[in-house]
């Protein structure tokens, strides 16, 4: 990388990454972001790891245990063969104690007060059927077990709009269906720039997540992806309706903890 990039500075992103970047990391204030950006140079982002697996077709199975396993080459992804022809799994599951009795943690803030309970399940599975499109197969009846990744390979549900719909067939139709980022996982959302609505690409679960948060100006895959997004020969517009609006509550949290909001005069289009 070269000397340029070394001295790089937060001032140096462009506006609107700029206040991305001090929205998502407000609670460790302005001099943590600055550091964020000036350390960057050292290394690029990183893109996730191959799924696992051989190569070839992925399938979903259904298993006696009530549930869709995905399998390649044979191979049932989410478990590890046994010598009995079974295929053990183990999951990690997680919960938080309420007044009300035990509840799935949704995200969001801890205050301090949650009481945490988790345990390890595992269980042995056989394939019951054939195997089927994954895409056809209702989240609620995918197997959360096996490696983080397994979650990804999963093919998206429809959009709830048609609006989107149309967006995701358009970019399928010109780039493909797979994550126009990192090419190993089906492309999941339909990403757009946040400023102006532009749509850049389909990325899978893991990208876009992390997307938002690259510090880097160039010579990095997400800041590259940012920079000449994959899209944008096809001028699509996301819906304006559908754009990221953040809650006032959020807002201003964030206001307290930066002293300034990071988006004035840069707020979404209406």
């Amino acid at each position: 990388m070269g000397e340029d990039h070394s001295m790089a500075s937060l001032d140096e992103l462009p506006p609107y990454r700029r206040a991305q970047l001090l929205w998502r990391w407000a609670h460790e204030g302005v001099a943590f972001v600055e550091h964020l950006v000036f350390d960057a140079a050292k290394e690029p982002c990183c893109l996730p790891s191959p799924p696992p697996g051989p190569p070839g077709r992925t399938v979903a199975v259904p298993g006696d245990d009530g549930r869709f396993h995905l399998e390649r080459a044979g191979l049932m992804l989410c478990g590890q063969a046994e010598a009995t022809g079974a295929w053990g799994h183990r999951q990690h599951c997680g919960w938080v104690e309420r007044w009300d009795g035990p509840q799935e943690w949704r995200g969001g803030r801890d205050d301090g007060t949650s009481v945490w309970g988790s345990l390890i399940v595992e269980w042995p599975v056989r394939a019951s059927g054939p195997g089927v499109d994954p895409g056809s197969v209702d989240r609620p009846e995918r197997c959360p077990g096996g490696a983080y990744e397994l979650l990804h390979l999963w093919p998206p549900r429809p959009a709830r709009t048609a609006s989107v719909r149309r967006l995701r067939a358009a970019l399928v139709d010109a780039l493909g269906p797979d994550c126009h980022l990192c090419g190993l996982y089906p492309g999941a959302m339909v990403d757009h720039d946040h400023q102006t609505g532009r749509v850049r690409g389909l990325l899978c679960a893991y990208c876009n997540r992390l997307l938002e948060e690259c510090p880097h100006l160039t010579d990095c895959p997400r800041a590259d992806y940012l920079l000449a997004p994959p899209a944008d020969a096809l001028n699509l517009m996301y819906p304006a309706g559908q754009q990221w609006r953040p809650k006032e509550s959020t807002r201003l949290r964030v206001i307290e903890q930066l002293g300034f909001d990071p988006f004035e005069d840069l707020r979404p289009p209406l």
